[in-house]
């Protein structure tokens, strides 16, 4: 009886600790440790889950509104919708707005990338020109500097961006625009 009465002590200590732990893990889950949305959902429904084979449910509101505060802040905008439900949704419900979310950003930011990738292959290719002072200067510029090299002398642009004096050009393109 005594042993059996120490083997009860001993898990319901345990337990306890348990309980702490995974109350600590589950209030400090940020979505920023996750490489996407359904794998931060995941682990906060696990951690539900096991409070629950603990005996210290998580209710569906104290779920969804840790689901909320852990998000980042390109997620404000559905958090800010999944708060002012009235009542909370259930956690189902709030992942589903999540990955929802989740995809149409990943949709701007492919688009974005997409339009940044036409502008920039639209823009003339300065290699390395493109850094110091070659970049800001117009186009009677380079015609300059392209009449000096094919007569033998003057500057040429350098690999570096910058200007070598004398000669017949420096390394690189050799000024020639």
């Amino acid at each position: 009886m005594e042993a059996s009465d120490r083997l009860k002590e001993i898990f319901q200590d345990n337990k306890k600790s348990h309980v702490v732990t995974l109350e600590h893990e589950f209030s400090n889950t940020q979505m920023e440790d996750f490489p996407n949305a359904s794998a931060y959902c995941q682990r906060l429904k696990s951690l539900s889950d096991q409070l629950k084979n603990v005996r210290a449910p998580i209710d569906n509101n104290r779920l969804v509104l840790q689901l909320v505060s852990g998000l980042t802040e390109a997620y404000s905008g559905v958090a800010t919708l999944i708060r002012k439900r009235n009542p909370l949704p259930q956690f189902y419900q709030a992942r589903l707005m999540l990955t929802l979310e989740e995809a149409g950003l990943a949709k701007r930011t492919s688009t974005s990338s997409a339009s940044a990738m036409v502008a920039s292959s639209r823009e003339p290719d300065l290699g390395a020109e493109g850094s110091g002072h070659a970049r800001g200067r117009g186009k009677n510029h380079k015609k300059k500097i392209s009449k000096k090299n094919s007569q033998g002398g003057g500057r040429g642009v350098g690999a570096g961006g910058g200007h070598n004096s004398g000669g017949a050009g420096g390394a690189g393109r050799g000024g020639t625009g």
